[in-house]
């Protein structure tokens, strides 16, 4: 990672600022990286944004703030990365047992690769291209494969962890769908606006291209001067 975009959570010298004592700093990486970034800065945005929620202002009627809703978005997010563990961990326990995926691959030609097919409905549309012995010898694999796969489905119930991880999904759509087009009040509340953009459309850090690298410049710029008063 560049430099650019490595930086101290906090500025060294923060002589001459007003610091705030009612705030917890939480336990975090002495350095942000882009390896770190994502979780570092939810640790430290979770303690900031619930005490914000607490404030005397913040129970007057109104729309939903944005540190309200980064909360909601966080704790459905981290639900959904949980489930994916486990809908991973189901996957490669059916997959063992089952011994192979429900697919077969069928050769069309030797100048073309082999063809991964997912149904008998695609078999069936292979049959001017494909001799009927090999459409016949895969459609017997794949009814046997098929076989397999939900035998050990219906043990270990991956379909439903693949249908709730589904759902939470297009649950931490919505949310931070909602969080998007929210209006922050607060240094607190565009950090933790910015960190939802990040986490759901650049979860891994991976994106070096523009504008990513700068928004998680932005974003290590907002937490340290977001840091320097709780220092």
């Amino acid at each position: 990672m560049a430099d650019s975009e490595t930086s101290r959570t906090s500025p060294s010298d923060t002589r001459g600022k007003k610091k705030t004592t009612s705030r917890s700093k939480a336990e975090h990486p002495s350095r942000l990286t882009r390896q770190n970034l994502l979780g570092a800065v939810a640790k430290i945005l979770q303690p900031l944004t619930s005490e914000l929620e607490q404030a005397p202002d913040r129970k007057v009627p109104g729309p939903t703030s944005t540190a309200r809703l980064w909360l909601n978005w966080y704790e459905a997010h981290q639900r959904l990365a949980r489930i994916k563990r486990y809908q991973e961990t189901i996957e490669s326990r059916v997959l063992a047992m089952a011994g192979a995926y429900p697919v077969v691959q069928i050769k069309i030609s030797p100048d073309e690769p082999p063809l991964t097919v997912y149904s008998l409905s695609e078999i069936a549309r292979l049959k001017t291209r494909v001799d009927a012995e090999t459409l016949a010898s895969a459609r017997s694999l794949l009814r046997k494969r098929r076989d397999s796969w939900n035998s050990a489905d219906r043990r270990l119930g991956y379909s439903p962890a693949l249908a709730f991880e589904h759902d939470l999904a297009q649950q931490e759509q919505r949310l931070s769908r909602v969080m998007n087009l929210s209006r922050p009040k607060t240094v607190i509340e565009v950090t933790a606006k910015l960190h939802c953009l990040l986490s759901t459309q650049d979860p891994e850090t991976q994106r070096i291209d523009a504008p990513w690298s700068e928004l998680r410049r932005l974003l290590i710029d907002l937490i340290t001067v977001e840091q320097s008063f709780c220092d």
